[in-house]
């Protein structure tokens, strides 16, 4: 397994995703311009999508 390390102190906050492919960190603006369409979704690896729609289902479920 490899891995790409990047710097991303600069765009505080992070959200850490458990996805079935391993652990993302990633901006919450990142994930705020997805949800808004500013970005598209191809942006963010299928398991991450499928983790945040997961938890987002289990929230509006409760």
């Amino acid at each position: 397994m490899t891995a790409t390390i990047r710097d991303i102190a600069d765009q505080r906050p992070h959200l850490m995703v458990v996805a079935s492919d391993g652990v993302h960190v990633i901006p919450h603006a990142l994930v705020q311009s997805v949800i808004a369409g500013d970005k598209p979704s191809s942006i963010l690896t299928e398991p991450v999508v499928q983790r945040i729609i997961e938890e987002w289902l289990q929230k509006v479920t409760e």
